[in-house]
């Protein structure tokens, strides 16, 4: 058999398998606290949250919605060789409704000023160490069951699992 055939037989079936994957796994799978989130060679975690209202960490009550998530988020890069860079968009909040929530910068900066978690415009966690931060999300009051959900490429780890990475939900609640 020719290289170049074993070659696309190989990717055809890889490709079958992520396809078969992603398509059976259609439902959010739920996860709680300490639980990771698998991302080809990095894993992601919700190491712990509160929530406050805009008062308690100094936000502008005026731009606030009213009710501030500080989530412990946590960056495992188990790769080998390969340093893994993010940054503060990495991860967002939804509700049960489906609306999308964004990690809010001026916060953070605001409440590491005060805390002193080790803000950084860019994370590059080195392949065998982790990094975390405390992501700050303003959400209206009437929100009461948020999910943190994480974004990203498809990488090659991800093929086999249909990237669940993208369907898993961690509860704070």
């Amino acid at each position: 058999m020719k290289k170049s055939s074993f070659f696309y037989m190989f990717l055809t079936i890889v490709f079958t398998i992520s396809y078969v994957s992603c398509n059976r796994d259609k439902a959010d799978y739920i996860i709680g606290l300490n639980e990771n989130i698998h991302h080809d060679d990095f894993e992601y975690s919700v190491t712990g949250y509160t929530s406050t209202p805009s008062l308690a960490i100094g936000a502008n009550p005026r731009t606030s919605m009213g009710n501030f998530y500080l989530v412990r988020f946590k960056v495992e890069n188990r790769a080998k060789r390969i340093d893994h860079q993010w940054d503060n968009s990495i991860a967002y909040l939804v509700d049960e409704e489906g609306n999308r929530y964004e990690n809010s910068k001026d916060s953070q900066i605001g409440l590491d000023q005060s805390l002193h978690f080790g803000w950084k415009e860019l994370y590059n966690t080195r392949f065998g160490t982790s990094d975390s931060t405390i992501l700050v999300f303003d959400l209206p009051l009437n929100v009461t069951r948020p999910y943190l959900m994480v974004r990203g490429g498809i990488l090659m780890g991800d093929a086999f699992d249909g990237a669940r990475f993208r369907k898993m939900k961690v509860k704070l609640f």
